[in-house]
């Protein structure tokens, strides 16, 4: 009776685990046919979709549509801040009002200078000193000859309110305007010259046109692109200045709200390149504004100070910014065609 029952019992335990394994194979199997059908349809789809042409849904347009609206509203709000404190060009500016604001300009500089005890190069005109000694003026670089003018006037103003000693050199690049029909009259020269040489000289220059590699890029100039949206007007400065001066100039050109001044480059160095040798210092002067003691005595200066108490001198290469006024229809123009 035991053997039997302990057979019966061991016969229905392997039923019910024989039943559970085929539950589960069943189900694993199902799972398994699932998750392969749903593998198949998306590989399916992937491939529908990598063989088919590329087309945007409505709710994407609309997306974009809404992201360029809000880029063009962006780009107009900028460009309004941008031109709002920009002084404009004057187009009615003739060369006697040019000669004229250069003379008043000049003299009012040196004084202002003189008063601020600021030291500026000798015979200071602005880096426009080649029209003092007779260059010919262009009809349509008088405008902006005018604007930048007034441009590098700001940047002195500003480095003598920042307390800086002297600036000991100031030069300009001449902006293309300024030479334009000299070159043209030279080119033609050049080319009326050329012609009138003959075939020798001609075949000479033609294969030699033909040495140079096509690779080569005319212009590689970075900021090409950035002539359709703005005019830069390069200026260069070396100063004297105490690291305050020089902190305080720099802050000033940066928060100019009439003129853009990019400060491209700046380079920096002790005015004194030597450390003070010991024995140099003598000492026993008195100090300034000191009162004296009970007997009588007054302070004397015994040390020297060696950081802090120096002057530096930098070299300041500046753009000074005029934006295109054309900017904002050119740009708000081109994002709506783009959509």
């Amino acid at each position: 009776m035991k053997k039997s029952g302990f057979l019966q019992v061991y016969v229905i335990v392997m039923v019910i685990a024989t039943l559970a394994g085929g539950y589960l194979v069943w189900s694993s199997k199902s799972k398994y046919e699932n998750s392969k059908e749903a593998f198949d349809s998306a590989k399916s789809e992937v491939k529908a979709l990598k063989s088919s042409e590329i087309y945007p849904s409505p709710t994407h347009l609309k997306e974009k549509e809404k992201k360029v609206s809000e880029y063009v509203e962006a780009v107009t709000q900028l460009k309004a801040k941008v031109l709002e404190g920009q002084i404009p060009l004057k187009d009615a500016f003739t060369e006697q009002n040019f000669r004229k604001l250069m003379e008043e300009e000049s003299a009012a500089i040196v004084a202002m200078a003189e008063k601020e005890k600021l030291v500026l190069p000798e015979e200071f005109a602005f880096g426009m000193e080649a029209y003092n000694k007779g260059k010919q003026v262009q009809q349509g670089a008088l405008s902006r000859l005018e604007w930048e003018l007034n441009a590098i006037k700001r940047f002195v103003n500003i480095a003598a309110i920042s307390g800086v000693d002297s600036i000991d050199d100031f030069s300009r690049d001449e902006f293309k305007l300024e030479n334009e029909i000299a070159k043209k009259d030279e080119e033609e020269e050049n080319l009326s010259s050329s012609n009138r040489r003959g075939g020798r000289s001609s075949s000479r220059g033609r294969s030699s046109s033909r040495g140079r590699s096509n690779n080569t890029p005319v212009n590689a100039n970075p900021m090409k692109a950035a002539g359709k949206v703005m005019e830069t007007y390069r200026f260069t400065s070396e100063i004297t200045a105490s690291y305050e001066a020089l902190t305080a100039l720099l802050n000033g050109i940066a928060a100019d709200k009439n003129y853009f001044l990019w400060l491209r480059k700046i380079r920096i160095e002790n005015e004194k390149q030597t450390s003070p040798r010991e024995g140099e210092f003598q000492g026993g002067e008195k100090v300034e504004g000191a009162l004296a003691d009970q007997e009588g005595n007054v302070p004397t200066i015994d040390a020297q100070v060696l950081f802090g108490d120096e002057k530096m001198k930098a070299r300041l290469f500046i753009d000074a910014v005029r934006f295109t006024e054309a900017l904002e229809s050119k740009v708000t123009t081109g994002t709506k065609n783009e959509s």
